[in-house]
């Protein structure tokens, strides 16, 4: 369209240039003939002529329109047409879309509500597969049986030493023992209830205690003062207290390490495991931790291998009891390394700070031992 418009644009600008050429051209001739025919007159009058000039002068103007028109129309050329304005484009805007009112709808009937009934349930059987949680899903460790250890012979071990750990179930790093509902001192003491687990009262393993015994030894007294009806103190008496299984948040191992010639290796065995009580006065100072009881570890082994434990923080999942202490999956700290004395820690140094240096001492001490277990020196 703007083509168009350009092309007819310049056409009429030549039709005007034309009419232009034109009109200037009858002028000159009228001109030059007026010229010619006056000569002589002029040379005949001069002062005549010259002062006919003023008069002529002022008329200029009109003269020279009305030449023009007279030689237009002597040659018999057509005037050149009016020059139009041509309007500028404008903007090309796309149409308004209509708006949907929604007046012209049309309601769609619910096809799914007036066909409910015409389906037939019949001709479909229930589906009484067992559901599964999961496309894949390990079997429960109930019955398993934990792996048996190598018998060892005291003709090939080197290197014996046996250890003391504490295992602080406050820990981060060992919260799996004290998951609520699951915790490890409450699985121990159901398997003594349920007759499935021995207990000790030495590390020895010589002397058996029953469960009675055993809760007896978790019980605490505590004393309180008996009132008469005016709400006078007349006395006071001692009474046992339930014990409660999340009072427990220590252990204590018993290991032994030693390197077996025969299968060329660091041995590290638990012998026996036993919870931490602590001891408390009557106005609740904390005087120490005790032994309740012991339990050889493996004797233990079949019922801890049978119990599945899951820790999503450190992905543990499908793993036991059994399992975390053989693999090593737990935080602990030395309290005794064996010595003549039979002397803990804590008995050489009272202060905190350097039983825990001498804690890492030892154990810097046994992972110097397993480097250099294979360095040969030229």
């Amino acid at each position: 369209m703007r083509k168009v418009i350009f092309s007819a644009l310049v056409v009429l600008l030549m039709v005007a240039v034309g009419g232009d050429a034109n009109a200037q051209s009858g002028k000159g001739k009228k001109t030059t003939a007026k010229a010619g025919g006056g000569a002589p007159k002029s040379a005949a009058g001069g002062k005549k002529a010259s002062g006919g000039s003023k008069k002529k002068g002022k008329g200029a103007a009109a003269g020279t329109d009305a030449s023009a028109t007279d030689a237009g129309a002597g040659t018999g050329a057509t005037p050149p047409p009016a020059a139009t304005t041509t309007p500028a484009p404008q903007p090309v805007v796309d149409a308004p879309q209509p708006v949907d009112d929604g007046a012209d709808a049309v309601e769609t009937p619910n096809v799914v509500a007036e066909n409910i009934d015409s389906f037939d349930y019949s001709s479909v059987p229930l589906d009484t597969t067992k559901p599964k949680d999961g496309f894949y899903k390990l079997q429960m460790l109930k019955g398993a049986k934990p792996f048996p250890f190598p018998e060892n012979d005291k003709n090939t071990v080197k290197f014996y030493k046996r250890l003391w750990r504490e295992i602080n179930t406050a820990d981060s790093e060992n919260r799996i023992f004290a998951i609520p509902g699951e915790t490890l001192i409450q699985f121990i003491m159901d398997g003594l209830k349920k007759g499935k687990l021995i207990a000790y009262s030495d590390e020895g393993f010589q002397k058996k205690l029953t469960y009675k015994q055993v809760m007896g030894k978790f019980r605490d007294s505590a004393i309180i003062s008996i009132l008469d009806s005016n709400g006078e103190i007349t006395g006071t008496k001692s009474v046992l207290q339930e014990f409660n299984p999340d009072s427990v948040t220590k252990f204590e191992i018993k290991e032994d390490i030693f390197y077996d010639k025969v299968r060329g290796r660091v041995v590290t065995k638990i012998i026996g495991i036993s919870p931490l009580k602590k001891n408390k006065t009557s106005t609740g100072v904390d005087i120490g931790d005790t032994h309740p009881f012991w339990l050889n570890f493996d004797q233990c082994r079949r019922l801890l291998a049978a119990k599945e434990v899951v820790d999503p923080t450190r992905d543990l999942y499908n793993i036991s009891f059994d399992d975390i202490f053989i693999q090593r999956q737990f935080k602990s700290t030395i309290l005794m390394e064996s010595n003549p004395a039979g002397q803990r820690i804590k008995d050489k140094y009272p202060d905190r700070q350097r039983q825990i240096l001498e804690s890492n001492r030892i154990e810097r001490e046994i992972q110097r031992y397993k480097r250099n277990l294979w360095k040969f020196n030229n």
